[in-house]
């Protein structure tokens, strides 16, 4: 079973990628977790909400740091195009999807397809939400909590991390989905 379901994974062309893209979703479930537990005023003491907010920061980093390597992994395998072909007006790969999506069928990774779009779309939630936490860490740090901008921050970047969360279900359950399928279409044709 470990076999098959290793042969469903994504990405079965780059351990490299496969890796970091695991790393990240397991960041990214420990941030949804410890983020309600967190509270800025406790990061100077040793409480245990003090240890779960500088866990969430250093995580937090951790993820900006992995989000820039996966969008460099991303640009130099694939071009910007393959990732962000609707910024150019160019939907061909979605329409195409759809397509093969009304026959029951699921469309394979292309560019300008829905995987890529999301891939992309994704990456950069990530990065965007990271960078707005890190800089939120910067201004506490150099102008207090109280500073207007360290504040406008701090909202921005938890208004942009309920788009991380709801990638984060949306895209687990789509995978989930595909392994589970793509596992059902290898044992009927086995059968």
């Amino acid at each position: 079973m470990t076999t098959h379901l290793r042969n469903v994974l994504p990405h079965q062309d780059s351990q490299f990628f496969r890796v970091l893209h695991i790393v990240v979703a397991v960041l990214v479930m420990v941030q949804i977790i410890n983020s309600n537990l967190t509270e800025r005023e406790d990061m100077g003491q040793l409480t245990p909400t003090g240890i779960v907010t500088w866990l969430h920061i250093i995580s937090g980093f951790g993820l900006l740091l992995c989000s820039f390597l996966m969008l460099a992994w991303m640009m130099t395998r694939r071009s910007f195009r393959y990732y962000f072909s609707w910024m150019f007006m160019d939907f061909r790969g979605i329409v195409d999807d759809v397509r093969t999506l009304q026959k029951f069928r699921l469309p394979e990774a292309h560019s300008g397809g829905m995987a890529a779009i999301v891939q992309g779309l994704g990456v950069v939630s990530l990065l965007g939400t990271a960078a707005c936490g890190g800089l939120w860490f910067i201004l506490n740090t150099m102008y207090g909590p109280d500073a207007s901008l360290t504040r406008l921050v701090l909202h921005l970047h938890k208004f942009l991390t309920v788009f991380i969360e709801t990638y984060f279900w949306a895209h687990g359950a789509m995978g989930i989905l595909h392994i589970l399928i793509t596992l059902r279409v290898q044992q009927l044709r086995k059968s």
